[in-house]
């Protein structure tokens, strides 16, 4: 369930319509030319390690009720990417950390709330705090690279050896 488009001009509240400017199809005001411009939500991800574990939180919100996942989360105004990735750790699984390095920058569909959202990961090495299910949080646990679940053990496939070896 992405976000609704809009179906008003937010400037002078006439009905929008749809037509090709720029050279894509997108929602504009005729009245005074607003241009509605669709942009992914930035959103940051902490591959949180320590001696060779990753840490993970089981999500007690949607999307992914009930999975478990790294910890992550939105980009606010004002706040770097790295602020946010860091934020987020200690928000979602009570620990801090120091950021490694960048791991990769994509695109991702979220059908079930959020709709196009631009991925930043980052590999972080915890620094301190003793894991805490935040607010949003149903579990922390640490997970050894072979208890990954299935589906984040080939997500994090590229990264897997370079923890294990740093352990």
């Amino acid at each position: 369930m992405a976000p609704r488009p809009y179906s008003f001009c937010p400037e002078c509240a006439a009905p929008l319509s749809e037509g090709l400017i720029e050279g894509r199809v997108r929602r504009h005001c005729p009245s005074c030319g607003f241009i509605r411009y669709e942009n992914p939500l930035p959103v940051v991800v902490a591959i949180a390690v320590s001696e060779g574990r990753f840490l993970l939180i089981k999500r007690g919100i949607a999307p992914k009720k009930g999975y478990w996942g790294c910890p992550s989360g939105f980009v606010e105004c004002g706040e770097s990417p790295e602020d946010a990735c860091l934020r987020e750790l200690e928000e979602e699984a009570g620990v801090t950390g120091q950021i490694e390095r960048l791991v990769r920058v994509m695109r991702r569909q979220d059908d079930e709330v959020y709709g196009d959202m631009l991925v930043v990961s980052y590999l972080v090495r915890i620094t301190g705090g003793t894991p805490r299910a935040g607010d949003e949080v149903d579990e922390v646990r640490y997970h050894a690279p072979e208890d990954l679940p299935d589906y984040l053990a080939v997500i994090l496939r590229d990264i897997v050896g370079e923890v294990a070896s740093n352990a």
